[in-house]
């Protein structure tokens, strides 16, 4: 009796482990999607390809989608693909493949995207954004291209902050690969505002800049890192580039990471403003009782 009466209380002290507290709990897992481990000839490092298919990926084996290539896919992809879901609900967008641009769990991320994200070296750990393009453009999307049914000629970037940056460089850099581009929050005040200088010099010998691209911010962002976009997207409007559409967009109270939430949304809606499906909304055919 006296055993059976320590057990207890040792039971109920959490002292001997229950039977349930044994069971492994269960996780919550982002369905249709793979991870794929890349080494790159062009950084001649480790990456990662986050891949999320659309619903109807499985059972239509011959369609092409559009790709969404999103860099920072270790910190957005669970935002990234709710907003997606969000969206195609509401019969915003078209269904697409997003692939985001990741590292390994080893990885220092802040270290590996400042040298992949910045195209000016402000020291030996920065400025190698022309090379992890080239290895999106001869690596990742000839990829997804060959064995996922990703679109040539529809592809999206986008990026937060530094991604950001990147992202804009792309549309100077490599004209006509992307035909959409997502900028939010973007990190125009790197290296003394090296973007629009790249702007600057672009004009002078370009009249077109092709693409739809959307660039925005928080308004209760750190002024410093804030006015240089606002200059930026000033800048940009007052091209009057042949064939880009462009949307400049400000988030009202949010600061900057805040910013994505509204900003994929928004940002996608946009670059595939053209594209969006005929038809009601899920909450209209729900309403209306159409199945």
């Amino acid at each position: 009796m006296y055993k059976q009466y320590v057990l207890a209380v040792l039971l109920l002290c959490g002292l001997v482990p229950l039977a349930i507290a044994q069971q492994t709990p269960k996780q919550f897992v982002l369905h249709n999607t793979e991870i794929i481990s890349i080494h790159s000839k062009n950084t001649g490092r480790d990456h990662e390809l986050v891949l999320v298919y659309p619903s109807s990926y499985k059972t239509h084996p011959d369609k092409k989608y559009p790709v969404l290539y999103y860099l920072d896919a270790y910190w957005d992809t669970p935002l990234v693909v709710s907003t997606y879901g969000n969206l195609i609900y509401d019969n915003q967008v078209p269904e697409f493949i997003m692939v985001g641009l990741s590292y390994p769990d080893s990885a220092d991320y802040s270290k590996e995207r400042r040298l992949d994200y910045t195209f000016t070296a402000m020291d030996e750990k920065s400025g190698k954004a022309n090379v992890f393009l080239e290895f999106i453009k001869t690596e990742v999307a000839p990829l997804i291209e060959r064995q996922y049914r990703g679109e040539k000629t529809d592809r999206v970037i986008a990026g937060n902050s530094l991604g950001g940056l990147f992202t804009i460089t792309a549309a100077y850099q490599a004209p006509d690969f992307f035909s959409g581009f997502i900028a939010l929050s973007p990190a125009v005040e790197w290296d003394s505002q090296a973007l629009v200088a790249l702007d600057n010099n672009y004009a002078k010998q370009h009249k077109t800049l092709n693409g739809r691209m959307f660039v925005s911010y928080g308004t209760s962002e750190y002024p410093a890192f804030r006015d240089p976009i606002i200059h930026f997207q000033k800048q940009l409007a007052a091209r009057k580039y042949q064939g880009l559409a462009l949307l400049n967009y400000a988030m009202d109270g949010l600061d900057h990471t805040g910013v994505k939430g509204d900003g994929y949304a928004r940002g996608l809606i946009w670059v595939w403003k053209t594209k969006k499906p005929a038809g009601p909304s899920g909450l209209e055919r729900d309403m209306a009782g159409v199945k």
